[in-house]
């Protein structure tokens, strides 16, 4: 089976997102962030308690239990402007370029036009994912090769040769088609 696609800056964008989304570094980063914003300003609700200035006392103990729950979605934002930023700085040479990719037997052939090409055993690969827009094969070196559903003209080919290498090598096929970048 051959597949020839472009990538575009959203591409790279969703997959950033994606990986960052299955990264448990990430996840306590956020965990992290959000607590210590919540912290710190219930500690200056405190010190304003302490002064005895009960509107600044429930100014900031206020302001940090709603900081708590809106604080996700600043960081939704934040991580989106931020990979967008890493995308432009590091993939711009990328982007636009037609990419082929060749299943064979027991490998998959990766051609990009003006760059070169590459070859990746099967059994280099660490799980195949698939979500709403595209098909993630995470290799075992921690690189990624994405597949966007837009380009492929049958994707249920594409699926089915995917969880037939799954099967065949004996690792996962990842379904979450209900996947959003929170």
């Amino acid at each position: 089976m051959e597949l020839k696609y472009t990538l575009t800056e959203n591409d790279y964008l969703q997959q950033q997102l994606y990986l960052a989304s299955k990264s448990k570094l990430i996840k306590k980063q956020r965990i992290k962030s959000r607590l210590l914003v919540l912290i710190i300003l219930l500690v200056i609700g405190f010190l304003f308690y302490m002064a005895q200035n009960i509107f600044l006392t429930y100014y900031f103990g206020g302001s940090g239990v709603i900081c708590f729950f809106l604080y996700p979605i600043y960081l939704k934002f934040y991580y989106q402007r931020h990979y967008r930023k890493y995308i432009k700085e590091n993939f711009k040479n990328r982007i636009g370029i037609i990419s082929t990719l060749l299943f064979k037997e027991d490998v998959l052939e990766a051609y990009s036009e003006n760059i070169g090409s590459s070859e990746v055993k099967f059994s280099a690969f660490e799980n195949i994912s698939e979500i709403k827009d595209y098909f993630f094969i995470a290799l075992k070196t921690g690189v990624s090769i994405m597949i966007p559903k837009s380009e492929i003209i049958n994707i249920e080919a594409v699926r089915s040769e995917l969880k037939m290498i799954t099967e065949k090598i004996g690792i996962n096929f990842i379904s979450e088609l209900n996947w959003k970048w929170k």
